[in-house]
């Protein structure tokens, strides 16, 4: 079974063509599959957009009340996940705003199955590529990109922040019994990163496909406060270099 989590925070417009193309692709390759949506809060549509689409594809939706933010809403849909998940099923996070191509799924999928313990969509893989992004936001993302290569080298790993990845579910499960609460504990978008950090005392087998990052799909402006998740990125870089995690 293959478990997709969506966090997902006013997303009515990005989420019908997103959920379309996940049943295409997975009516295609008739893989055994779930969607666990996490409506953080949202104010807009969502909810009731995720509720109709509950009638014809295998959605289940978990609500925050009220907005708790991506850490938080990504750490309610890996929870579930694992709890629904055997040893052997793949989990994937993607995000919501239709910037990621549900077909590369399969691809991920299938490198798990060939011995990889966690996939990432990389835009620096060779074959990545992205669509769209202000110029501001890929020399921000490269930049970053470089220092935790540099700083905290994974092999196999030049995309610490990408949102698109597939882990084996026995992979996640040992995570968050061995580190709790605190597994994902990094406010924002920099829990991406933290994730892939606390993953390094483990001997796991991590790889990277090339990822077609079309950010000209996204509807609405981007939910990233860029000064908020520099401060973060360099307050995390600090805590790591310092730390036994």
């Amino acid at each position: 079974m293959i478990y997709i989590v969506l966090p997902a925070y006013n997303e009515q417009q990005a989420l019908p063509p997103l959920l379309d193309e996940i049943g295409a692709s997975f009516e295609e390759s008739r893989l055994p599959y779930k969607i666990l949506i996490v409506n953080d809060g949202s104010t807009d549509g969502t909810e009731k957009i995720i509720s109709a689409a509950s009638m014809r594809l295998p959605i289940i939706l978990i609500s925050h009340p009220s907005n708790k933010g991506l850490a938080e809403a990504l750490k309610t849909g890996l929870l579930a996940a694992v709890q629904y998940a055997t040893g052997n099923d793949v989990i994937v996070t993607m995000d919501s705003d239709n910037t990621h191509t549900p077909d590369l799924i399969m691809r991920m999928v299938r490198m798990i199955r060939e011995g990889y313990d966690v996939v990432i969509a990389s835009r620096y893989a060779k074959g990545g590529k992205v669509i769209g992004v202000p110029f501001f936001r890929r020399i921000l993302s490269f930049g970053s990109s470089i220092i935790f290569r540099t700083l905290f080298p994974i092999r196999g790993v030049k995309d610490y922040t990408s949102g698109y990845r597939a882990y084996r579910a026995k992979v996640m499960k040992d995570m968050f019994a061995s580190y709790g609460d605190v597994f994902i504990d990094e406010p924002g978008f920099t829990c991406m990163v933290d994730i892939l950090l606390k993953m390094r005392k483990y001997t796991l087998i991590i790889g990277e496909t090339p990822l077609l990052l079309r950010y000209d799909k996204k509807e609405g402006a981007s939910k990233m406060n860029v000064a908020k998740t520099i401060r973060q990125t360099l307050k995390l870089i600090l805590k790591r270099r310092f730390s036994r995690i």
